[in-house]
């Protein structure tokens, strides 16, 4: 079966799945952004449905499919888009990290998250402050500080 070469049982090498040998897994090129979409991917002959948890330009981790063998080829369909190959970086129970075979071109990386990131991180992608701050908070939110002075008035 196809397997990408730079990955083996010990775990990634230096330049896969976003991590160097020299630093470890703290140090990726690219942060992770949080989402929680449903994706469908095929592995070998089986389709199944996984939960996507979190994505960078360069990878993806997935929830919901057993523990995988390292550099097991895997097809991603990511929404809006042809299906994308990766490679199994590194595998648990239930959980496994996924280095694409080429990284998400920016722009569509980009819609992928204003489209389904989580939390903090669609804020971010939308230009939008993460953190409401006490004052000026009509410059960054205004639906949020008419709320707010909705309550205020109604006390």
């Amino acid at each position: 079966m196809f397997r990408k070469p730079e990955l083996d049982e010990a775990g990634p090498r230096e330049g896969g799945a976003g991590l160097t040998a020299a630093t470890g897994p703290e140090a990726r090129r690219f942060p992770r952004v949080g989402v929680e979409l449903p994706v469908r991917i095929k592995h070998g002959l089986v389709r199944s449905t996984v939960m996507l948890k979190d994505l960078t330009p360069h990878g993806a981790r997935i929830e919901g499919l057993e523990k995988q063998r390292i550099g097991e080829p895997i097809m991603l369909m990511l929404p809006g888009l042809k299906p994308k190959l990766a490679f199994v970086a590194w595998s648990e129970p239930l959980t496994s990290g996924l280095e694409f075979d080429h990284p998400l071109h920016e722009d569509v990386f980009a819609t992928l998250v204003s489209d389904f990131a989580v939390g903090h991180y669609r804020r971010v992608a939308l230009g939008r402050s993460p953190i409401l701050p006490v004052d000026g908070a009509a410059e960054i939110d205004p639906v949020l500080t008419n709320a707010k002075r909705g309550l205020r008035d109604a006390a």
